[in-house]
């Protein structure tokens, strides 16, 4: 991109791909890596479960860089909220002209979307959005716990984990340090559906937050400008051959 040239639509997004669209690909692809002929403790599941978690992390900030990238004024609002907008200017010289769809990156790498709370802190502040509901929180928060699990305890039951989860799988009762989760493909499409809907509901949200926001502010926006932001509701199509335990397409209207 020249110095006079409009951005392309796909300028707006990390490697050039929409946040939903890639996030889309990525859940189709930890799906197909899913054992789903286990029966017991699965290496390859706990894997995926924990793929799942921190892809659906990037993405919330993909989204929220790309949304900055094409609309720049929100970040007074963020700023106004307390959030740290500030940016090195030499950083902007690596980009030369390409700086202009590159703030939302450098403004938001610096930012923690590692929990419900912290997400909808930061949508709320650019767009006046919450993704999560309280009971989408807690059940965000129950998954980010088993996650932890298994990062940290390679899945091991631990006495604090034991107190925290009141449901435990078959209405059985954890024997903390023998006990493991056990991560079951049925356990993990249950999460995967979830953080799938999630997500939807998010780009369904930010795009009609954003459009109101466009609306009001009576800016005008380019072809491209415009595409860009039509494109959160652009989804990834299942390949032909997708078998039953591939993701559908999530509801855009």
């Amino acid at each position: 991109m020249n110095q006079n040239a409009e951005p392309l639509c796909l300028d707006y997004f990390p490697t050039g791909v929409p946040s939903g669209i890639s996030f889309d690909m990525t859940l189709h692809d930890v799906s197909k890596a899913c054992d789903r002929s286990a029966t017991g403790l699965s290496r390859v599941n706990e894997i995926c479960f924990i793929g799942l978690v921190s892809y659906f992390e990037a993405f919330c900030k993909d989204h929220f860089a790309s949304i900055i990238n094409i609309e720049p004024t929100l970040l007074k609002g963020l700023r106004n909220s307390g959030h740290d907008t500030s940016i090195d200017p030499e950083r902007l010289l690596d980009f030369r002209d390409d700086w202009v769809v590159k703030l939302g990156f450098l403004v938001s790498e610096k930012y923690d979307f590692g929990t419900a709370q912290k997400i909808n802190a930061l949508f709320m502040a650019l767009l006046k959005i919450s993704p999560f509901s309280k009971d989408e929180a807690k059940e965000y928060e129950a998954v980010l716990r088993d996650r932890n699990l298994l990062v940290h305890h390679g899945g091991t039951i631990t006495l604090a984990y034991a107190n925290q989860t009141s449901a435990p799988p078959a209405n059985k009762s954890y024997t903390p340090y023998y006990d493991s989760l056990v991560v079951t493909a049925d356990y993990f499409d249950q999460r995967l559906t979830f953080i799938r809907d999630i997500a939807a509901k998010l780009l369904r949200a930010t795009y009609s937050a954003l459009n109101s926001y466009i609306h009001q502010s009576g800016e005008q926006y380019s072809e491209e400008r415009k595409k860009a932001l039509d494109a959160f509701l652009w989804r990834y199509e299942d390949e032909p051959d997708a078998d039953e335990h591939d993701i559908d397409d999530a509801d855009t209207h």
